[in-house]
């Protein structure tokens, strides 16, 4: 590892098994550790395929310092302070887009006999800038979903079987999380989420360090890697033992 960290003065995370556990809220040890970085000037935004309340649910609740929320991929903006969230700029799908996406979804479902364990809104969710599948839904236990497609050799498969439908000059198609396949508008990928946010607080790419676990290719944090310096991480422990260790 040769990156000179002392010229990276914003970090960017992906959430879901790098900042906390799936679904889960940050610890308090991982917002602690988040916390002085900021108070000792470090600039953080947190970058997923999560929708706004649930990211505030679980990042903001726990961290009273500023920071930025970058929900659906970055395709929306939030300026947090004291518990106050100030949209910057966002970009929805149309209805046309959403219900294309939707409807893929419904085939994959039927297709592949995929089982929610909780409800079929869980399942298929609409956030607005993204659509969004959790095979078992986003709600279901953790553990559950784990061990449900642990080195994502199912996504890869229905990815394939999307692509068939989905006109891939129009949607970005990636897994995330644990359970989770996002349908986003072509181009709107974590790389563009980023750039987005850069040019809109007019932040050097040099500036920026990126924290991920799934930076391989195919992963949706793969894109992040082409434009800014990244770390990969395997899980939560693995990103707070290099936070401690860089800053």
């Amino acid at each position: 590892f040769l990156m000179d960290v002392s010229q990276k003065k914003i970090i960017i995370a992906d959430v879901d098994e790098t900042i906390c556990e799936t679904c889960q809220q940050i610890t308090p040890e991982m917002a602690k550790q988040i916390s002085s970085m900021i108070t000792k000037g470090y600039t953080w935004a947190f970058i997923s395929g999560t929708e706004p309340h649930y990211l505030k649910e679980m990042i903001s609740a726990k961290l009273t310092e500023p920071h930025f929320l970058l929900p659906t991929t970055g395709t929306i903006c939030l300026d947090a302070k004291n518990n106050l969230f100030k949209e910057e700029y966002s970009y929805y799908l149309t209805p046309r887009e959403k219900k294309e996406a939707i409807d893929a979804f419904e085939e994959l479902v039927t297709k592949y006999h995929i089982k929610t364990l909780t409800t079929k809104e869980d399942q298929i969710q609409n956030r607005g800038t993204q659509i969004t599948l959790s095979a078992i839904g986003r709600n279901a236990p953790t553990n559950f979903k784990k061990i449900y497609d642990p080195d994502a050799t199912k996504r890869k498969e229905w990815i394939k079987f999307l692509k068939t439908i989905l006109d891939e000059n129009k949607y970005e198609i990636t897994y995330a999380g644990t359970t989770s396949i996002d349908v986003t508008r072509k181009g709107l990928d974590k790389a563009w989420g980023i750039k987005k946010f850069a040019q809109h607080y007019n932040i050097p790419l040099n500036q920026i360090l990126f924290f991920g676990d799934k930076t391989h290719p195919g992963g949706n944090d793969y894109p992040a890697t082409k434009i800014v310096d990244f770390i990969t991480v395997k899980n939560p422990e693995d990103t707070l033992n290099k936070l401690k260790e860089y800053f």
